[in-house]
This record gives C-alpha cells, sequence and structure tokens, in this order.
C-alpha cells in the first residue's frame, strides 16, 4: 500500500543538514581539525628524547676506555680467510649503498647543484627521503638494545667494530656482556636501506602494481609488496650469514627458527619484522605523495616558520625511531629471550668477559 507521509526537510543554522556529524569538530570541521593536530609535536618530542638518549651514549662510549676498544677476537677458532674477504666486501659494499642514499636522499636535494655539477635554479629542500634517512641513522641507537638482556644477537669480532654503546642505554643487564663487535661498516647501513631504501622500493612498485590490478585494494597492493620485502629480506640476510659469518642469531624460538642450531639458523620472523617495518615507510612515502608531508610531521605548521623544519626532521626521527623499536626490536628480544634454540657459534662470535 502506498504510503501518504510526506518528507519535509528540516533547516539547520549554520549550514548544517543531515549528513553533518553529531558531533561537531569530529569531522566537519577540517580546518579547525587540522589546526589543532599535535602529531608532530608529539613524535618530535619522541625524537628529540631518542635523540638525546643516543647523543650521552655516543659520548660516554666514546669516552670509556674499555667500552671504545674493538671487541677481543676469541679462540680457537679463526675464520677462513676467504670468508674474510667476503666480509670486506660485504662491508663495502654496505657502506657504498649507506652514501648512495645520503648522495641521492640528503646531498642533493640540499644543494641542487650536486645533481648534474651545474647551476640550477632549484630550491633547496630537506626532504623525506633525507629525514627517513637521518631517522635511521639515530634510530641506530637501538642495535643496542639487541642483547641488553641476553647474547640472542651474535656479531663476528672481525668486523670492523670499536665495541658497542650497550652499556650505556637503558635497560642494559650490566651481569651480561657488552663486549661484542657491532659492526661499523655493515651495521648502520642495514638501519637505512631496511627502512628509507625498502620505503623507496615499496613506492617504486606501488606505481606499477596499480596499473597493473586497478581493482585491487591499497590492503592488496601492500600485501605484494610486504611479500616482495620479506623474500628481498630472507635472500639478502641469509647470503650475508652463511657467506660471511658477519653476524647471526645466537638464541631464537625454536619453532619459527629454520636451520636450528646451525651457525647460520635463522628465525624466520626476522624477515616478517624487516618486511613490517619496511612496508610502514612505504606508507608514509605514499601518503605524502600530494602534499610532500607524511602523517607524522601534521600539525608542524603551528609552530614558528624558523621552528617548523626542525619540528618536521625530529618528528620523523621519532617515527623511525619507535618504528624500529616498536615493529623490530621488542619482537624480536622477547622471542630471543623465551627462545631455546641456540647457534653453534664459532668462538669469534662470543662475547668477551664482563666489565
Amino acid at each position: 500500500m502506498a504510503s501518504n507521509v510526506h518528507y519535509q526537510r528540516r533547516d539547520y543554522e549554520n549550514g548544517l543538514d543531515e549528513t553533518s556529524p553529531l558531533i561537531a569538530g569530529v569531522a566537519g570541521r577540517k580546518p579547525e581539525q587540522k589546526s589543532r593536530d599535535g602529531t608532530a609535536s608529539a613524535m618530535a618530542t619522541f625524537g628529540l628524547g631518542f635523540s638525546i638518549m643516543w647523543a650521552q651514549a655516543l659520548v660516554r662510549w666514546f669516552a670509556s676506555p674499555t667500552e671504545f676498544q674493538p671487541a677481543p677476537i676469541l679462540g680457537p677458532d679463526v675464520i677462513e680467510p676467504w670468508r674474510l674477504v667476503c666480509l670486506r666486501i660485504f662491508e663495502a659494499l654496505s657502506v657504498g649503498v649507506l652514501l648512495a642514499h645520503i648522495w641521492y636522499c640528503v646531498l642533493v636535494p640540499a644543494f641542487p647543484y650536486l645533481r648534474r655539477f651545474k647551476t640550477t635554479d632549484e630550491p633547496r629542500q630537506f626532504t623525506l627521503d633525507g629525514r627517513h634517512v637521518i631517522g635511521g641513522l639515530v634510530a641506530l641507537c637501538a642495535d643496542g638494545f639487541l642483547n641488553c638482556h641476553q647474547y640472542i644477537f651474535m656479531w663476528n669480532a672481525n668486523s670492523i667494530n670499536r665495541g658497542v654503546w650497550a652499556k650505556f642505554l637503558p635497560f642494559h643487564n650490566h651481569l651480561s656482556s657488552s663486549r661484542y663487535g657491532e659492526s661499523l661498516l655493515w651495521g648502520p647501513p642495514m638501519y637505512v636501506y631496511f627502512c628509507a631504501g625498502f620505503g623507496i622500493l615499496g613506492c617504486k612498485m606501488a606505481k606499477p602494481l596499480r596499473k597493473r590490478f586497478p581493482d585491487l585494494s591499497n590492503a592488496g597492493i601492500f600485501t605484494i609488496i610486504w611479500c616482495i620485502e620479506f623474500v628481498l629480506d630472507f635472500v639478502i640476510e641469509n647470503l650475508a650469514i652463511r657467506i660471511t659469518h658477519g653476524y647471526g642469531y645466537a638464541k631464537t624460538y625454536r619453532p619459527l627458527t629454520l636451520f636450528p642450531e646451525q651457525v647460520y639458523q635463522f628465525p624466520i620472523y626476522e624477515s616478517v619484522f624487516v618486511a613490517s617495518l619496511g612496508l610502514v615507510f612505504t606508507a608514509m612515502r605514499l601518503k605524502a605523495y600530494d602534499t610532500g608531508r607524511s602523517p607524522v610531521e601534521a600539525g608542524f605548521e603551528n609552530w614558528h616558520p624558523r621552528l617548523q623544519g626542525t619540528v618536521r626532521t625530529f618528528a620523523v626521527i621519532g617515527f623511525s625511531a619507535g618504528a624500529v623499536l616498536i615493529l623490530y626490536h621488542l619482537p624480536l628480544n622477547w622471542l630471543g629471550v623465551i627462545g631455546d634454540c641456540y647457534a653453534d657459534m664459532p668462538s669469534y662470535m662470543k662475547p668477551g668477559p664482563v666489565e
């Protein structure tokens, strides 16, 4: 039966209608919401605090007569000459990758002349990629947390090293040895190419994937990128571990460990964490395509113009450090501490005595 009830549109004040949100200021007042966004301030505060922690650890490490020394190379095992050569090649390649990131992501945008070594009218910029590179180098501080409680991540004392700064970070167990060799040549680059580098790579893959699969959701695109980065990490790390003995996983969670109790045992969750880390950097870059500003920098414009660049930089540093801690170090440490699968470590990958 047809209804004779007629709908009468109500009149509202202030330009509102039936589609307006019930709670003003949540979704219907975007300009005001944007001006109140404090994401950049919160992330920058964390980034500044993390940077201060890193700076004090570096100063104390450099000044230490015992910690700022090459880790002792324990016997009786001796690394094979061919493996040592491969380790040096790995170090050289890693430094090359790091310098390439610094050159193209930091120096060239800041000094456009360097692009073709010709005078140009291009404005100088400090890009998101550059901030990601700096953020990765600051997040390197978190590597000192790897063995803060137990020796779960083993280092080859034959690597170019000056010990490690772990003793000068919070939460370090002083009954645990800090006399192992954090690599100075391949360690820092990993925090750049697995973060900023994977972010750039993920964005390079996103566009062709979107063209190839136009009906695929964003989640589907991200899933494909995650799988590719998972495979890349798995291949890179397993080649490095097996060929160079540069590092390894001393103690892992057995049900999720491949090649258990071998020197090259590999926890599959390592690649899960690295791929997830690369994916969040990919997401930040994709979100910044239109505006040049990533979500973690939202609200930087509320600061004085002279401070806006600094706030954005520390916000990205805070994001980088937070992502590394939450997506990598916390779960890796937890699974390592509760694990019962011990690698067959050669003596040159064992830590020295507690000092």
